[in-house]
């Protein structure tokens, strides 16, 4: 028997039935539904990359599926979905980039080029990985510094110091922008 969803069924019953019966309906709406919103969390931590981050939403998809009867009930699917999105896209930031949480990492405004500074998602995108990633895991995803600390194998105190200088350099690329217009 087939089961037809309508776009605007709730995820919890899209759920049980790609969970259920493996349908293909209810996991395609669940996929347009949720799937730019966890490509702009890896997006974001991963620097822009594209390639990196079509396979960081495709593993997360993947996982997500594979481990829907370890969800809690009560937890918003899309929310659920992103978090698992963002430790996919941590651990491809681990694999090919340093991800660096050093006090004395430094970034030159001078070497950043005044196309790059066009706006917030530039100035996110050319943070260090490491000062990049704490920024979009805790300013937009809005993970404490606990669950980051645990995540990134870190203290909470070595995040909370990574936010702030993320926030300090991507202030800093902001306003250098403001200022070559006026």
């Amino acid at each position: 028997m087939s089961i037809h969803f309508d776009p605007s069924a709730a995820d919890d019953d899209l759920l049980r039935a790609v969970s259920r019966d493996g349908s293909e309906r209810a996991f395609g709406i669940l996929y347009r539904r949720h799937t730019a919103r966890a490509y702009q969390t890896a997006w974001r931590i991963l620097g822009g990359s594209e390639a990196d981050t079509d396979d960081a939403v495709q593993e997360a998809w993947v996982r997500a599926i594979g481990s829907l009867d370890t969800r809690r009930a009560e937890a918003d699917f899309g929310a659920w979905l992103r978090g698992i999105t963002a430790h996919v896209a941590v651990d491809i930031v681990r694999r090919t980039q340093r991800l660096v949480f050093d006090a004395e990492v430094e970034i030159a405004l001078e070497q950043v080029d005044a196309a790059e500074r066009l706006d917030l998602e530039s100035a996110i995108s050319s943070l260090p990985p490491g000062y990049r990633t704490v920024l979009v895991l805790h300013d937009v995803e809005g993970f404490t510094h606990d669950e980051i600390a645990t995540q990134l194998g870190i203290t909470a105190g070595t995040s909370k110091g990574q936010l702030f200088k993320a926030r300090r350099a991507v202030r800093a690329r902001l306003c250098s922008k403001i200022e070559e217009t006026t």
